[in-house]
């Protein structure tokens, strides 16, 4: 069926975008002394991990517990999991998968690791960990000057098993490309500076993660080898990333939310049939300054203001080409969480449906 067929609202990928932006990042690492892990929250969705894996990724990574259950199950090995798990129930799933696949799961404190301890040794497992470097406001994590002294720590608990560390910064806040690298590499360069001095004392650091997609064509230009990126918004991009980020337009607006005109109340309004329950807005920088969609095509858009299930366009000047019942797409202003709005996508080719994938990540915490 062509687009125009579908009920909407409903969330479509452009295949051939898609593939490209997967395309793009692995060709600039290959060769490099950075790897890839991608991060899953923009799609939650196995079969996409499999095309990253495919073209090279080392494994991937994600927030939730209950995602990497699922990744598990698809048959996905080499997981990070960038969250500290607490909680009897949640460790035994992490206990369960921890058998089945190589995951690492993301610790900060000691008293977590003395829980995981005591769980994976009552199921007879090992639970492999990395220690989550502190990033500033808004993150969990270790302070890189007591980091040393809690590796040392948490190699006194039998049942757990250090791996390394990871981080994630913030340098999502910085627009411009050159200061967002004088960031990064200073963060780089006191990482380099703690994988150091923890093998020096004679402990083996077999994972160091940090970096992302605003830092993808920067982190493998630093001297410190085989750091795995967590780049993740790049598969879809959205309108955010795209237009308000340097560095990050060699990606394209992979995903977009098809809606409908319901409405001409003015003859330059026009209403939709999308809103904030099927198209998320993004925070913008210190989630403090609301960004809203964009539409792909629709031109001489002054502004867009969605309510729960309706949107309302308002144009620069009347204007009659805009019709009750045609349809149009919207570049969501992010797309991570947009994607969890939906109960599945409709993969895309020159406009005619080429496949439907069910959203079970939708789901999955």
């Amino acid at each position: 069926m062509r687009k125009e067929e579908l009920a909407t609202p409903a969330l479509l990928i452009d295949l051939d975008l898609m593939e490209k932006n997967i395309r793009t990042m692995s060709d600039f690492y290959k060769g490099k002394n950075s790897g890839l892990i991608p991060h899953q929250k923009a799609h939650r969705l196995p079969i996409i991990a499999r095309k990253q894996l495919a073209a090279g990724a080392k494994g991937v990574s994600m927030t939730s517990l209950g995602l990497a259950e699922y990744y598990v199950q698809s048959g996905i090995d080499n997981i990070l999991i960038t969250a500290e798990i607490y909680g009897k129930r949640k460790i035994e799933t992490l206990c369960g998968i921890s058998k089945q696949a190589n995951v690492v799961a993301s610790v900060d404190n000691l008293q977590n690791v003395r829980q995981l301890s005591s769980i994976a040794l009552e199921n007879r497992t090992v639970v492999r960990v990395a220690v989550e470097i502190y990033a500033g406001r808004s993150s969990c994590g270790v302070e890189v000057s007591e980091i040393k002294n809690f590796v040392k720590e948490l190699q006194e608990y039998r049942g757990v098993e250090f791996e390394g560390f990871w981080h994630h910064g913030l340098e999502s806040s910085i627009w411009k490309s050159s200061e967002r690298k004088t960031a990064h590499f200073n963060t780089l360069d006191k990482i380099a500076r703690l994988k150091d001095e923890i093998e020096d004392a004679g402990t083996d650091v077999r994972l160091v993660s940090a970096g992302y997609t605003c830092t993808w064509n920067m982190t493998p230009n630093h001297s410190l080898k085989d750091v795995l990126v967590q780049a993740g918004s790049y598969v879809f991009s959205d309108w955010c990333s795209h237009h308000h980020m340097e560095g990050i337009e060699a990606f394209d607006c992979a995903l977009s939310v098809l809606t409908r005109c319901i409405s001409r109340p003015k003859p330059n309004e026009a209403m939709f049939d999308f809103g904030m329950n099927s198209c998320s807005d993004e925070c913008g920088e210190n989630y403090s300054n609301i960004i809203g969609p964009s539409f792909r095509t629709l031109e001489r858009v002054e502004s867009v203001s969605e309510r729960e299930e309706l949107a309302l366009a308002v144009f620069k000047e009347s204007r009659d080409d805009v019709k009750v019942g045609d349809v149009f797409e919207v570049i969501p202003a992010h797309s991570d969480t947009t994607a969890k709005l939906h109960r599945c996508y409709y993969g895309m080719r020159d406009g005619v449906v080429e496949v439907v994938w069910p959203n079970y990540g939708q789901s999955m915490f």
